[in-house]
């Protein structure tokens, strides 16, 4: 602009010099000189008339020169005594021969006869040379010359700069290893002028762009289709200039470029200002790192992370239904044993401290055995089913329904009295005989138990209601009766209450199973497949002893068979963990967890007898053991011979990393092999029988994987997408890791090798898009497994109809500790 001004300014001063010098035409001058020709012409035609006496033609030709001259207003004939012979436009109003030859508006030119003498005059008035009004001075064209030439010539030569300017490469400067240097930059590199136009260029943006930095000098930056890239900055334009203004760096932004209609290129962009040789701010270095390839990269690992919550989502859901299954016995969905205990723990150590009521129902089906004989199975599962749905209905919500045996249900009534309590048992009772079955009546003998300032613990408030029950049943059955009510010289046969093993009376069940279960949780934690094993353990050896022993000895054994293996926390990962058979010196280490584990339990519960059950379980029945000093024959306790049973034959059928478990079929031969020696041969048959009864109504073509299994994979699996969201790689390692022990464990060998492949990529720090896809083939695998076990619920009855409920695979710990 600077130098448009400056050469219209030049161009204004030449064109004074030519006026100056007369170079340019005299217009005013010009017009005179035409006017005094026209006149003389006129009054030559005027005297060539005049001559011939044609006054006619003389008018005649008057106002066809005026017609024909547009600046000519009005014109006259005069003769020489001052009357007019013709007259045009008026012309008496226009003239005014004082003004005659003032600018040569006026013009008088005499008419000469023949002989030479005057004989009148032609009188022409002009238009006035001399602008009149207030914008005269205007219409000298002069001065319209004076005032258009620089305005056009600054417009014109403006236009004609700004874009040779364009064509002019600054970059030429620039010495050429410097360019050379900059075009070596992956990264473009544009340096501004303070105006925000492209002063230079490297090969990477121009190029990038598909461009060349020849083109790109001159161009404002911001003309160039920028949008923000970044979803959470602002979508104002991105200020180019503020890092001038400002004098300091601007933080880095995301913007973005079409470079085609399905292409877009994404750049890192940042500016600096550069300073001049006086420490002024004379323009600005951008730097553009395209990160297209990056930002496709993002955009992608975002949806697949999206994909993932959802999918984790879907994991959550059916963990949760899997907890519920946990702890609910699955044909009558009331719940199981050890959910019960660790709720009823909870509710009982809560009424002792705070004084209030507690009350206890203790319900067993009449003559249910023959309901199994007479009709079969299914009609006994359709009773409990039904029987258990009853009671739920009837119960209160916060009271708790426990399937606790075969067809024995236990109900815990919280802040009721005994005399509350007899009342719901009566409902209770009624509400069963009201079921309807076809040709089938099913009724309900029920023992009702209070808490009591005397009673120590829970298993003392069961054992009153069992013994109830036990007189309801020998009273003539379909009736309830209440603990205060019972006569104190009543005589009551204890080898018939749901035992052939005479109680003994001395056990002490005071065992808080809240620390039972938070044991179990960390021993899952060290191993789970251990865990796993003693909850098959329990399970069985609670289906071995219902009817033998009484319910308190029943849940010491339980107990027992959760933490018999309890001191394998103390054994070393490289032998516990190890995928393959021990060494003799590793089985002499691995042998000591059997001390650890009687230590932990001797320390943490006051209950010699849990003691004693898990240090005699490794006693064989013929003679000597794993360890010595143990006792023989029937010297070991009845508790610990079923443990030591029913841990034996899990042990034959679980599958190991280094080998495949063997048939039911082949572990009855092995146990039975041993009876004996290993082995109480009485109890060996009783448990096998037990095991039998057991699997009777079970699909035993069911997937092997449980819902233990596919719970805790789903936990892990959980946690793995945590780790994901957070882009917490090292977390991630180790809990694929982990995970790839639980699926070998569980036996779930796709889920394994997919976490292994997983624990090796974050260990090799791959990047996270590739962790992500791998952790979503784990969470695909992971729902499939769960939905085919969710699957097999809806359509498979599992439980017993006339053993023990056996809590297949509870995860009552695992829920707990999650």
């Amino acid at each position: 602009m600077r130098i448009a001004i400056g050469l219209a300014f030049l161009s204004v001063s030449v064109l004074l010099a030519s006026l100056l010098l007369k170079i340019v035409p005299d217009r005013h001058g010009a017009v005179v000189e035409g006017r005094k020709a026209v006149s003389e012409t006129i009054a030559m035609s005027c005297s060539l008339l005049a001559r011939q006496d044609e006054t006619d033609r003389m008018r005649a030709t008057l106002v066809a020169v005026v017609k024909r001259n547009p600046d000519i207003l009005s014109a006259a004939i005069r003769r020489q005594n001052g009357r007019y012979l013709a007259e045009v436009n008026d012309h008496r109003a226009n003239w005014d021969a004082d003004s005659a030859d003032d600018d040569y508006s006026y013009a008088a030119v005499p008419i000469v006869a023949s002989n030479q003498e005057p004989w009148g005059t032609v009188e022409l008035r002009f238009q006035s040379l001399e602008p009149q009004g207030r914008f005269a001075v205007l219409r000298y064209p002069i001065v319209r010359l004076i005032i258009f030439f620089p305005a056009a010539s600054l417009l014109v030569y403006f236009v004609y700069l700004r874009k040779m300017l364009r064509h002019m490469d600054p970059s030429k400067v620039v010495p050429g290893r410097v360019r050379s240097a900059l075009d070596s930059l992956a990264g473009g590199v544009v340096v501004l002028d303070d105006k925000g136009r492209i002063v230079l260029s490297n090969a990477s943006f121009a190029s990038a762009i598909g461009s060349s930095p020849h083109e790109l000098v001159g161009r404002r930056i911001a003309d160039l289709a920028w949008e923000t890239a970044d979803e959470e900055a602002s979508t104002d334009e991105y200020d180019w200039l503020k890092s001038l203004e400002e004098g300091e760096a601007q933080p880095s932004v995301l913007l973005s470029l079409p470079k085609s209609d399905v292409e877009r290129l994404t750049f890192m962009v940042n500016t600096t200002p550069i300073l001049g040789d006086q420490g002024g701010h004379r323009g600005i270095l951008v730097s553009l790192d395209n990160v297209t390839g990056l930002q496709k990269k993002e955009m992608e690992l975002k949806g697949m992370l999206e994909a993932l919550t959802k999918s984790r989502e879907e994991i959550r859901l059916q963990n949760d239904e899997l907890k519920k299954l946990a702890t609910q016995d699955p044909l009558t969905d009331c719940l199981n044993r050890r959910s019960f205990f660790e709720r009823f723990e909870t509710l009982f150590n809560t009424a002792r401290r705070y004084d209030t009521s507690l009350s206890c129902v203790m319900l067993d089906l009449d003559h249910f055995k023959s309901i199994n004989d007479e009709n079969g199975h299914s009609m006994g599962d359709l009773v409990l089913k039904k029987v258990g749905a009853t009671l739920q209905q009837t119960a209160r919500d916060a009271d708790l329904v426990c399937r606790y045996g075969g067809e024995e249900f236990c109900i815990l009534l919280p802040h009721i009295d005994i005399e509350n309590a007899t009342a719901a048992a009566e409902r209770y009772r009624q509400a069963i005989a009201n079921i309807v079955f076809p040709e089938l009546t099913v009724t309900a003998s029920i023992g009702v138990s209070a808490l009591v300032k005397s009673t120590n613990d829970l298993q003392a408030l069961l054992d009153e209601a069992d013994k109830c029950l036990y007189i309801a049943k020998r009273q003539g059955r379909n009736r309830v009766v209440r603990w205060d009510e019972v006569p104190d010289d009543i005589e009551i046969d204890e080898s018939k209450i749901s035992r052939t093993v005479p109680p003994e009376s001395d056990v002490n069940t005071s065992i808080p199973f809240h620390a039972v279960t938070g044991l179990v949780s960390a021993l899952g934690y060290r191993d789970a497949a251990t865990a796993d094993h003693s909850r098959r353990v329990a399970d069985l050896s609670v289906a071995a002893a219902s009817g033998l022993l009484s319910s308190t000895q029943i849940y010491v054994l339980e107990i027992a068979a959760l933490l018999h293996d309890i001191g394998k926390i103390g054994v070393p990962d490289s032998i516990l963990l190890k995928p393959g058979p021990l060494t003799p010196e590793e089985w002499e280490v691995m042998g000591v967890h059997d001390r650890i584990g009687v230590e932990i339990v001797n320390s943490a519960f006051d209950c010699p007898e849990l003691t004693e059950i898990i240090n005699s379980h490794h006693a064989f029945f013929g003679g000597k053991g794993r360890h010595e000093n143990l006792p023989c024959g029937k010297d070991i306790p009845v508790s610990a011979r079923i443990l030591s049973i029913a841990d034996s034959y899990d042990a034959i059928v679980s599958d190991r990393v280094y080998r495949k478990g063997a048939s039911q079929e082949e572990a009855f031969i092995e146990l039975r092999r041993c009876a004996g020696t290993q082995f109480d041969p009485e109890l060996t048959e009783r448990f096998i029988q037990a095991v039998l009864d057991r699997d009777e109504n079970r699909n035993t073509a069911m997937d092997p994987v449980s819902k233990q299994s596919a719970l805790r994979v789903g936990s892990e699996i959980e946690r793995l997408a945590c780790a994901i969201d957070n882009r917490d790689k090292a977390s991630l390692g180790a809990l694929a890791g982990r995970l790839h022990l639980t699926a070998n464990s569980h036996g779930i060998p796709r889920i394994a090798e997919v976490a292994g492949e997983l624990e090796k990529l974050a260990a090799d720090d791959a990047e996270m898009s590739q962790l992500v896809e791998i952790t979503r083939t784990l969470m695909d695998l992971c729902r499939a497994t769960q939905n085919a076990f969710l699957d097999r619920i809806t359509e498979t009855v599992q439980p017993p109809a006339s053993t023990a409920v056996t809590d297949d695979q509870s995860l009552t710990a695992e829920t707990t500790a999650t």
